[in-house]
């Protein structure tokens, strides 16, 4: 299941994450979730709630 959020930017952020995107050959949103998911994987967020799964 997926879920939307919305985020709010400042307008220089917006253009560097387009122009990071069209560097990347990526849509902004897809930059936009990859970054949010690295930043939880570098705060080992993903990492406890998998250790948190074993038995």
């Amino acid at each position: 299941m997926s879920v939307q959020i919305r985020v709010t930017l400042t307008d220089e952020i917006d253009k560097l994450l387009d122009k990071v995107a069209k560097k990347l050959g990526k849509k902004k949103s897809v930059l936009i979730r990859e970054l949010m998911e690295q930043k939880l994987y570098d705060l080992k967020l993903i990492q406890n709630s998998l250790e948190d799964l074993k038995l």
